[in-house]
């Protein structure tokens, strides 16, 4: 991400639609069917310091050098997270936000989104993994389009941080860049005023090796 993060997530993560059309859906090329995947290109690698554990939601804080401190979970496949301890170095295999959805407030978009949040994304080509990556949502009025930085600003209305209640109301949230193809794409037909709804997967760890 371009952004500082910890603005982006104090902060986090629509084409234009003619009468009964659903608008296009920002999904990653291999999530334009029902099955939703977290595509393996996406894995990122690196090494920092836990600065805190958070294991009534298995996850933990990380911090990098270049990105602030990150909070993310811990995947079935961190096998060793009882072992993970404040001020330990680790080697971390993990998954950036991912855009799953960009797109115009409507019903069709408010139930597909229930459906999106319920079913999760499994990763690709990751053997072994049980789990599916949650999905997070947020909605809101769009302040603000940038389409060289790929983001997105709003007034929140709904949803918020995965593991909290929801952010103040009407604060405005930088949400995290987008990735995806088709959501650049929906980002070009957005515009300040549009009511917006998004739907990220969360920063999932599925590896951390200890170093010292």
């Amino acid at each position: 991400m371009q952004t500082n993060r910890r603005t982006a997530l104090k902060i986090l993560g629509g084409a234009a639609m003619t009468a009964g059309v659903l608008p296009a859906l920002s999904l990653p090329a291999s999530a334009q069917g029902e099955d939703l995947v977290v595509p393996n290109r996406y894995q990122n690698f690196k090494r920092g310091t836990i600065h805190s554990m958070h294991p009534e939601v298995r996850s933990f804080t990380i911090i990098w050098e270049d990105l602030g401190r990150v909070k993310m979970k811990a995947a079935d496949l961190v096998t060793n997270y009882g072992s993970l301890k404040v001020g330990q170095v680790v080697d971390t295999h993990w998954y950036d936000y991912l855009d799953f959805l960009i797109a115009k407030t409507t019903p069709a978009v408010t139930e597909r989104v229930k459906a999106m949040l319920a079913q999760g994304a499994p990763l690709e080509g990751i053997p072994g993994a049980q789990q599916r990556i949650r999905l997070w949502t947020m909605s809101g009025m769009c302040t603000r389009v940038d389409t060289k930085t790929q983001q997105v600003w709003l007034i929140n209305a709904s949803g918020g941080e995965p593991d909290k209640p929801s952010p103040d109301s009407g604060e405005v949230i930088t949400m995290p860049q987008i990735l995806s193809d088709a959501g650049k794409a929906a980002l070009a037909g957005l515009q300040p005023g549009d009511k917006i709804t998004t739907v990220f997967s969360q920063q999932t760890a599925i590896d951390a090796t200890i170093i010292r």
